[in-house]
């Protein structure tokens, strides 16, 4: 008799739970603005397929495709720097059905008075990626290993020895985010180098391991299947202190370097104009599709959970506001156009 309670007591705990987990489910379900979405939505890329941009936009659109019930489609517009892509997202229409993904290069382009567009004119609708920086080297390059481990004091010894022969390939030119980096670096250890700048991912990460190029500026999320193939190996990381994921990495902070630097997000945009409820709506889908189980485990392969990731529009735009200062003052420090 009591073990037949018992079997009654479990099975009605067992069907409560599952009522208010369906319960739970239906109150998260996200209310659609009518009518909306009822085609396809649109992501415009602007660079290049295979790098750490164009694998977030794609790897939010799998997860947020499912939530919103219709296809959502990746365009490549690479080109001049990240702009070329930009025209064809402001003259589309207001309906919510073309986005942007861009990042923190919409706002060097803007205080380095390259771009007019002010990325805080736009609606970010969440960030979806915050990836730190670090310096690479071929793995079989012997010039900058001791006992076969990468070590950033060769480098460095390198580049003070032959001032401007050391040749570094980057995304972008001075007024980027890497360039920007690669400049303070140089500036604060006292050494000259070559930065070679290239659009296409591919590009620059075959001239490390080509030997055509010596150093690397890169997310270790974009080219961690390099890394693990050890083909390419982390000899610096861009930070006050070591990251966890690279205990055995030397930081910026033990050359002496004790800023923080500018990050690399990674962030989708829709125009200010559009309804607010079609607005709100995507914001939600996104937060629900970042927030999937696959998504998380797409975000630690990439290595993308070094440092917090996600922030909302609100957060995003104090973020956009407060490195437009920052880049801006950069600029000025470095004797270069600036807001």
């Amino acid at each position: 008799m009591k073990r037949a309670l018992a079997k009654c007591l479990t099975l009605a705990v067992c069907v409560l739970i599952i009522i208010c987990y369906s319960t739970i489910s239906l109150a998260q379900e996200i209310a659609k603005p009518k009518g909306y979405p009822s085609r396809p939505i649109t992501i415009i890329v602007c660079f290049g397929a295979g790098g750490g941009t164009d694998q977030m936009a794609r790897a939010i659109a799998t997860a947020a495709e499912k939530i919103a019930g219709v296809p959502i489609v990746v365009v490549n517009k690479p080109g001049a720097g990240g702009l070329a892509g930009i025209p064809e997202f402001l003259g589309a229409p207001s309906d919510g059905y073309t986005l942007l993904q861009h990042t923190d290069n919409l706002v060097t382009m803007y205080a380095s008075k390259k771009s007019d567009l002010n990325p805080a004119t736009l609606i970010p609708l969440f960030i979806g990626e915050i990836a730190v920086t670090q310096l690479f080297i071929n793995a079989k390059d012997d010039r900058f290993r001791t006992e076969g481990k990468p070590d950033f004091g060769k480098v460095l010894e390198y580049a003070r020895a032959k001032p401007g022969q050391l040749s570094m390939a980057s995304y972008g030119g001075i007024n980027t985010q890497e360039g920007v980096i690669l400049a303070m670096l140089e500036k604060r250890l006292g050494f000259t180098s070559k930065n070679i700048s290239f659009d296409k991912p591919s590009e620059r990460y075959s001239a490390i391991i080509g030997k055509h190029l010596d150093v690397l500026l890169e997310q270790p999320g974009d080219v961690s299947q390099l890394v693990e193939a050890n083909e390419i190996l982390p000899v610096l990381s861009i930070w006050p202190t070591r990251f966890k994921d690279f205990p055995d990495v030397k930081c910026t902070g033990e050359y002496g370097i004790d800023w923080q630097p500018v990050m690399r997000w990674r962030s989708l945009f829709i125009k200010p104009d559009t309804p607010p409820e079609i607005v709100k709506y995507l914001q939600d889908v996104l937060k629900k599709a970042w927030e999937t189980p696959a998504h998380q485990e797409y975000l630690k392969k990439k290595k993308l959970d070094i440092v917090p990731s996600y922030r909302t529009t609100e957060e995003t735009l104090k973020i956009i506001n407060r490195e437009i200062e920052v880049y801006s003052s950069m600029y000025k420090e470095l004797g270069l156009p600036s807001r």
